[in-house]
């Protein structure tokens, strides 16, 4: 019986170090949670916005060539559209240069 008790206190201390291991480490300076970058949250709200533009004018294209479109409205929905997917490039662009910008003053911030 004794045996039997060493080896439950043996499992007992091996469960304890292993559960305080991680509470009591020294490890306060890291975070368990990083709020998002709101940079970076945007330019992946512009990429899946910008899928949907382009699909939406593939769509549009196979509407008219099954004839559910005039010319007309063909005509006004795609640049409505490219119009769009424009607006956003050029987002999409402005986001990713300020991106690099930011990267490279961190680069040189990090040598100096």
């Amino acid at each position: 019986m004794s045996l039997v008790h060493f080896i439950e206190l043996i499992l007992a201390l091996a469960i304890l170090v292993a559960v305080g291991i991680p509470l009591f480490s020294k490890s306060h300076d890291k975070k368990l949670y990083v709020s998002p970058d709101a940079a970076a949250e945007e330019h992946k709200r512009l990429l899946v916005r910008k899928e949907e533009t382009l699909l939406a004018i593939k769509e549009l294209e196979f509407d008219f060539k099954t004839d559910k479109l005039t010319g007309e409205d063909y005509a006004d929905l795609r640049k409505n559209l490219e119009l769009e997917a424009v607006a956003i490039l050029e987002k999409i662009d402005g986001l990713e240069k300020g991106r690099k910008d930011r990267k490279s003053a961190s680069r040189q911030a990090d040598v100096a």
